[in-house]
């Protein structure tokens, strides 16, 4: 069996809509169930405005040091913690990166995607670096997400190899993004570990989204042995789709054991 029909034995029967793609980056082995199908990619997408802004700042075009004023007119529901902090706040654009990767703050996300540009923008640089799928929906309002409209878009493949494209700030702040219930649940890893001296078996840089009946899995992983991209996404899912049992976070870490133990564990 190889590891795309695993893959699909496992996700097969289960409710809604799965696609998954993974590339290990030594081999060139892929792993492809549905791998180019558009499906919503949610918060995921914020590793799109995260290289976006990393390209401006490596090209002198946005100084990460400049600061921004928190007010009433970009404060956002969802998760995160700046729509709760009193007005007159001024964090740095950097700040605000590292609010919107590590707790996803969509506050902080729509305060730096201001700051730098457009939807449009963060598009046309995916588009131009070969991940024409991987877009942010330029028209979305808090009217069209309630009623289920998604953040972004991206097919499975677009979204794991974009994360072949981090420099140094990007995988800093993805290193110690918090949400581990997907793909790396069941692997020897944990958040902020090397702030404390200690290193894991398994380093992962991943980013997680969820909507309405969505979840998403994406990121770069990295062992001793080797390196893997990957992405896992779920839509039409029956439950909420964000809790550790529901059927996509559950399905996303077998999947994300299953290629640990065939590429993580092996010499390459």
């Amino acid at each position: 069996m190889t590891l795309s029909e695993a893959v699909l034995e496992i996700v097969a029967g289960r409710p809604g809509t799965f696609g998954v793609y993974a590339r290990n980056l030594a081999t060139d082995e892929t792993i492809s169930v549905n791998a180019d199908r558009v499906l919503p990619a949610e918060s995921a997408a914020k590793t799109f405005i995260l290289i976006h802004y990393s390209r401006l700042v490596t090209a002198g075009t946005v100084d990460p040091t400049t600061r921004v004023c928190l007010g009433q007119d970009l404060r956002q529901i969802g998760t995160g913690v700046l729509r709760y902090l009193a007005d007159g706040l001024e964090p740095t654009l950097d700040d605000l990166a590292w609010l919107m990767i590590i707790v996803s703050d969509n506050t902080a996300t729509a305060m730096l995607l201001q700051a730098i540009g457009e939807p449009a923008d963060v598009n046309d640089t995916m588009a131009s670096l070969g991940y024409p799928t991987a877009r942010l929906n330029e028209t979305i309002t808090l009217e069209t997400a309630l009623d289920g409209e998604p953040f972004s878009t991206c097919s499975p493949r677009d979204l794991a190899e974009v994360f072949t494209e981090l420099d140094e700030r990007g995988t800093a702040m993805l290193f110690r993004q918090q949400h581990l219930i997907g793909l790396s649940r069941k692997l020897p890893a944990m958040s902020q570990a090397v702030d404390v001296g200690v290193t894991m078996p398994v380093r992962i840089f991943n980013k997680t989204g969820n909507g309405i009946g969505n979840f998403i899995d994406s990121g770069l992983f990295e062992t001793d042995e080797a390196s893997w991209v990957i992405a896992a996404m779920a839509a039409e899912q029956p439950d909420f789709a964000a809790r550790p049992d529901d059927m996509a976070p559950a399905t996303f870490a077998d999947i994300g054991e299953l290629i640990y133990a065939a590429w993580g564990l092996s010499d390459q």
